[in-house]
Formats: structure tokens, sequence, C-alpha cells
């Protein structure tokens, strides 16, 4: 992982609004607990990367996000959730192992337009 723990993405990070960027977009992560279900999902969109350290939104001519939902689990057993988080083909068709060592963790930076 690049600009990033990997031992701390794998601990807390994808679970709480972590954001790797891969091949050109951003993979935005984000759990949310209800009662006793777990709603972790993974939303994808186009950016542009800075020195692997800031990521730069690319937003349409009316100033709006395009995005993609690309996984939504639920359940109640977080390991359960990363488990299935991790073997998801997300990436361009591969799992978060395949693309571990290109995956890098970035911050926000000010969005550009098209």
């Amino acid at each position: 992982m690049i600009n990033g723990n990997l031992e701390q993405f794998l601990d807390t990070g994808w679970f709480s609004e972590a954001t790797l960027f891969y091949n050109g977009f951003i993979y935005w992560f984000e759990a949310q607990t209800e009662h006793d279900e777990i709603t972790f999902f993974v939303d994808k969109w186009e950016a542009q990367n800075e020195d692997n350290k800031y990521y730069h939104s690319i937003m349409n001519e009316d100033d709006t996000l395009s995005w993609e939902r690309v996984l939504e689990l639920r359940g109640s057993d977080l390991e359960l959730i990363k488990r299935d988080f991790l073997t998801s083909n997300i990436f361009d068709g591969k799992t978060f192992w395949d693309v571990e060592s290109k995956l890098a963790w970035l911050d926000e930076g000010t969005p550009i337009k098209k």
C-alpha cells in the first residue's frame, strides 16, 4: 500500500471513511451500524492523484460528482464483512489483495472540473 500502513488499514481504516486511489479512481470506504446490523459500502469516482498524497475529485461541469456504488455488504459479523470485502472483485475485476501494492491511501484535495 502506497502512502499508508497496510496493518492500520486492515485494522480500522477499511471501514472508517478511508479513500484509496487506484487506476484513475477513488474508492471510498464506509461502514454504518444501526442496531445490530452493519452496512459496509464502497463508492468509486474519477479522480487525479497528486504525488501519492492527495486526490482531486473530477467534477462534472455542473459541479456534481458522478459516482458508482461498487460494493454493499450487510450483516452482523464485522469479520465476515471484512473477508467478503477483501475477496470482492471491485478494483477493475481484481480483489484488494490483487492490487494492494498499487493502492494509494490519500487525503482529499481540491476538486477539479472535467
